[in-house]
């Protein structure tokens, strides 16, 4: 039987009485006065030992662990920090495009020349005039 596995044994057996675990040292050739395993100094040592080992072992696989989430997190709030700042310059240069667009597209309307503007205007009033007078006319018509 592996140490290991006597120890755990013995350790939950010693769990499970309702006494609570007994220790004695004995001289050599001395009886015992309870019934149990007796180990000698150094494997005694190792059991008494080996629970601040375990203990020791579980912080560092904790802290191990915790820090190696906390550096995945970091990654990812970087990367969506990239993803925000690349979407931002996107927008940031389409509304400049834009800008760009509105403003030439101003200045070629204030290029054409006003002689143009007045006779669109002229051709909609008469267009307007046209249309009134011909309703007018099928409205008496239909009378």
């Amino acid at each position: 039987m592996d140490l290991n596995m006597l120890s755990s044994l013995l350790l939950l057996s010693s769990i499970a009485l309702a006494d609570g675990p007994k220790f004695s040292v004995l001289g050599e050739l001395e009886p015992a006065p309870f019934e149990g395993v007796l180990f000698d100094p150094e494997a005694t040592a190792i059991l008494m030992s080996e629970k601040e080992f375990w203990s020791s072992e579980c912080d560092l696989e904790i802290e191990f662990q915790l820090d190696k989430q906390a550096t995945q997190y970091k990654l990812e709030f970087e990367n969506a920090q990239i993803s925000y700042m690349a979407a931002s310059d996107e927008y940031d240069l389409i509304v400049e495009q834009k800008d760009l667009e509105i403003e030439k597209l101003t200045k070629i309307l204030k290029k054409q020349s006003p002689y143009q503007k007045w006779l669109w205007f002229g051709g909609g009033a008469a267009a307007t005039v046209f249309v009134v007078n011909l309703a007018t006319n099928l409205v008496a018509a239909s009378k």
